[in-house]
């Protein structure tokens, strides 16, 4: 875990938090051939729309959109960005052992103490362009996310098949309350309960220093950190 004094929004800290020791206090609740003169069938949505959401984890089960990702463990206590942002590159391309530390390097996390969401995006970008042998902006980061838009961008991401978000939280108001006031952490969404609203739908969380969580959409803003930033497509 590493302290990180308070700046502005659009720099903004994200030390690690694998010494913290972890705690529930933000986890999300357990849930829940046609006749010759027929119309064609609408095309099937990419989600499937809940009027009510599931009443218990067995059942909830079903309902789960994920990303298949390779979730990484931060090696170092600052790693989180690094660690992060290659879980999420795990799902576009194939991801070596050492990528977090070339990750790590290349976006300055030692030499600062910190990953810049601005420089993830960047680097994430890079990758996956140098992956795919193109061109283009694929990740970036976007400040002051609402928890509706929040919902809204991973549905949208799941959809389209763009990948997990990156969120950057505060570690001590999310699973480490034992963590300093100025600390940040980076998790991973990597998939959603789909539900007719934001409020009633959870997240699946990767945290690079613990492993699977879940968070109720509710609680994004409750836990953001400065900024509110999310590094998505």
């Amino acid at each position: 875990m590493a302290r990180a004094t308070a700046r502005t929004a659009s720099v903004l800290l994200a030390a690690g938090v694998l010494t913290a020791t972890p705690s529930a206090a933000f986890a999300a609740p357990q849930a829940p051939a046609a006749a010759p003169q027929a119309q064609a069938a609408p095309a099937q949505q990419n989600w499937k729309i809940l009027w009510e959401p599931p009443s218990d984890e067995v059942t909830a089960a079903a309902y789960w959109k994920t990303m298949d990702i390779k979730g990484q463990k931060q090696k170092k206590g600052n790693w989180c960005g690094p660690a992060a942002a290659t879980s999420a590159l795990s799902y576009h391309a194939s991801v070596g052992s050492g990528t977090q530390a070339s990750l790590a390097k290349k976006m300055a996390t030692d030499k600062i103490g910190f990953t810049s969401p601005i420089a993830m995006g960047r680097e994430m970008t890079n990758y996956i362009n140098k992956a795919w042998k193109t061109k283009g902006t694929k990740y970036k980061a976007t400040r002051s996310v609402k928890n509706p838009n929040l919902w809204n961008a991973t549905r949208y991401s799941y959809a389209r098949g763009q990948g997990p978000l990156v969120l950057t939280v505060f570690a001590k108001k999310s699973w480490y309350p034992k963590a300093g006031k100025a600390v940040a952490h980076y998790v991973v969404i990597y998939g959603f309960d789909d539900t007719t609203r934001w409020d009633q739908s959870t997240y699946l969380i990767w945290d690079p220093a613990y492993g699977k969580r879940k968070l109720s959409a509710k609680n994004w803003e409750k836990i953001a950190y400065t900024g509110k930033f999310v590094v998505s497509w």
